[in-house]
């Protein structure tokens, strides 16, 4: 079983995150997918036909005669129950798939750092034990993290007139994403309130800004490096069939049905893909708090020790 509680530099914080995802990857993404998959595919198949239902009204424009904005509008209002009922449903899907997938990672480690049985029962279990905290975690970080987040970015915006925002941005981005998974991992874990959490997300930050800043960096470079893989492909497919030259009407339609279908596609790949790869990232920081947790309380020399003791009996 991967080794959670070790001590890391910023070579290993990145490089033990794919050395878990070649141990327990198979098991991970599994479990990952019997618990969020189903849940996963409603929300795509909603996204699919919102985009597509979206995408048909304004090619349709495209193709009349005589196109302007009230026939789009009318169109669109013509539509509107099924949008309205399309929304709400993805609305609601993305926040429950969402909540999953912030509590599913840290639930996993746990049970990897108590050396405990993995799963799927297990998983779910932790993740309902720690429901009403994630919760709580969302709608508290809305008014701490969102405004500090907000604020910081603003000033670095201003900044970049003067260039110095943007070498800025490249660390401060990170380091706030970062800095909130760890006050997270921190109040899931432990039985600290939110601002404990919070004071010792930062604190855990501070002890080690560059390492976590730079792997938090090199892994989102990866995440959307593989999230662009998966979305250009057809992206660049659709972007050639707007330049087929079609003389025909019938034939302009039936290039942007194909064109709307492969919108609708690309949006259900982003999709799967985007919450699929954040495990990677979530997965990362929770090495990083773990191991930092390690250096201050010597969690490994304590199981090392009992290893010993127990091995003499």
């Amino acid at each position: 079983m991967f080794q959670l509680y070790k001590k890391r530099g910023f070579s290993e914080f990145i490089s033990d995150t794919f050395e878990f995802l070649k141990l327990e990857g198979k098991n991970y993404f599994k479990n990952y997918f019997i618990i969020n998959g189903p849940l996963l595919l409603v929300l795509v198949v909603c996204i699919y036909f919102l985009t597509k239902v979206y995408m048909d009204v304004v090619f349709s424009s495209m193709v009349a005669i005589n196109p302007n904005t009230n026939n789009i509008l009318n169109d669109l209002m013509n539509n509107i129950p099924l949008f309205i009922s399309l929304g709400l449903v993805s609305f609601v899907l993305i926040i429950i798939v969402s909540l999953i997938n912030y509590s599913y990672p840290i639930s996993y480690l746990k049970l990897v750092g108590t050396k405990s049985e993995i799963t799927t029962q297990n998983i779910i279990n932790l993740m309902k034990e720690k429901l009403g905290k994630t919760i709580l975690f969302f709608l508290a970080s809305l008014l701490v993290f969102v405004p500090i987040i907000t604020i910081v970015m603003l000033l670095l915006v201003l900044l970049m007139m003067i260039i110095i925002g943007f070498p800025l941005m490249i660390i401060i981005g990170p380091a706030l994403v970062s800095w909130m998974k760890l006050s997270y991992y921190d109040y899931i874990t432990t039985e600290n309130n939110y601002l404990k959490s919070v004071g010792n997300g930062f604190e855990l930050l501070k002890s080690k800004f560059w390492p976590i800043v730079g792997s938090t960096m090199i892994m989102y470079i990866i995440f959307y490096i593989i999230l662009s893989i998966f979305t250009l492909i057809p992206y660049f497919i659709g972007l050639g069939l707007m330049f087929v030259d079609t003389n025909a009407n019938s034939d302009q339609t039936e290039a942007f049905s194909t064109l709307s279908i492969l919108a609708s596609a690309i949006m259900v790949i982003s999709t799967i893909s985007n919450y699929t790869l954040q495990n990677i990232v979530f997965v990362n920081q929770g090495i990083i708090f773990y191991s930092i947790t390690d250096e201050k309380e010597n969690i490994s020399i304590k199981s090392d020790i009992d290893l010993i003791g127990s091995d003499s009996e």
